[in-house]
């Protein structure tokens, strides 16, 4: 049985000794909202939003919360079925990047996809 959003925010709170009205009041939300999303009884996924919400009170990775839900943009769902996307992104998201950061990031991948493209390094340029 796959593991649902509801049962691992649940396992998550546990994990952090916390009740569901005080995640609740942390996060923002209704205790009984809460508790309709752990026991998978919405009609609907919560918003982006609330999974980031709760994710920052239970210190848990919002990318992986969103995924489950596939709330995440459509162009990165598939990336969270691979371990070291899912890792670079996770590094991503909880490190300050500097635009010269991004910029040798961008470089080297780059430089990657062109050797795989063309071997032996020449593009067709």
């Amino acid at each position: 049985m796959a593991v649902t959003l509801g049962k691992k925010l649940r396992d998550l709170r546990r994990e952090r000794g916390l009740t569901q009205h005080e995640l609740a009041e942390k996060a923002g939300v209704d205790d009984t909202y809460i508790s309709k999303i752990e026991n998978d009884r919405l009609p609907y996924s919560p918003s982006a939003e609330t999974i980031r919400l709760i994710a920052r009170v239970l210190d848990a990775d919002a990318l992986e919360l969103l995924a489950m839900v596939e709330r995440a943009p459509k162009e990165l769902l598939g990336l969270s079925d691979t371990r070291h996307a899912y890792e670079f992104l996770r590094i991503v998201a909880h490190h300050d990047l500097k635009e010269s950061d991004w910029e040798a990031l961008k470089n080297l991948l780059e430089q990657r996809v062109q050797r795989r493209s063309y071997p032996g390094g020449k593009s067709r340029k």
